[in-house]
């Protein structure tokens, strides 16, 4: 399949190769990202809904994820969180994410690299993906 913009193949993300060659993570998704999922796949690659809930469901099994359902979202903290923090439009999701993370005590894995450090206060379990990669690398053969 093409991108309908780029010309690119669709592929598997580099950070989700290296999550599923971690057995002894437990992989878990929410709603929301299937959400953001089917409105990409719409968007970038114009795929229908009958061809984004396949794919969902391959993506799924394919990597032994787990599925979460949540039906509220906080606005009202999410408006507290950015009367606090300057907060970029596309980090707004990441915060939803980061809300249904705390309310679960799950850890929060994400791509971007500043919402760690900007958001600690509101809740501190979250791994970029240079952490989640620094956890399992193999230890320094050359230290002594």
């Amino acid at each position: 399949m093409k991108n309908i913009r780029k010309g690119e193949t669709l592929k598997i993300p580099d950070i989700l190769k290296f999550i599923s060659s971690q057995a002894e993570l437990k992989r878990l998704t929410t709603n929301l990202t299937k959400a953001e999922i089917f409105r990409y796949l719409k968007s970038e690659w114009g795929c229908d809904k009958s061809f984004s809930e396949d794919l969902w469901e391959k993506f799924l099994v394919s990597f032994n994820v787990s599925y979460i359902e949540f039906d509220v979202i906080e606005i009202n903290e999410l408006i507290e969180i950015c009367s606090k923090v300057a907060t970029k439009k596309k980090t707004l999701v990441n915060l939803m994410h980061l809300q249904l993370a705390k309310k679960n005590n799950l850890w929060f894995l994400t791509g971007e690299e500043k919402l760690k450090e900007k958001y600690k206060e509101y809740y501190d379990k979250v791994l970029t993906y240079e952490d989640l990669r620094g956890l399992f690398a193999e230890p320094d053969s050359h230290s002594s």
